[in-house]
């Protein structure tokens, strides 16, 4: 595999377990209670959601440009 697939490939990845990550904290926030405290959560998902969007994005963009 050459260095463009594999790096495709963690970007993809990393990109997906973020997103995961911040759909764990989505329930998590939809949940009664106060801990963790709904602020934090809300922080949580947002960066999450941020980041995880934009790896994966540019994961698939390397895979549509390595074409």
């Amino acid at each position: 595999m050459d260095d463009i697939n594999v790096m495709m490939t963690v970007f993809i990845t990393l990109g997906t377990l973020l997103l995961i990550g911040m759909f764990y904290n989505v329930i998590l926030y939809q949940r009664p209670g106060i801990y963790p405290p709904k602020k934090i959560l809300r922080a949580r998902v947002a960066s999450l959601g941020c980041i995880g969007g934009l790896i994966f994005v540019a994961g698939i963009l390397m895979a549509i440009l390595s074409k």
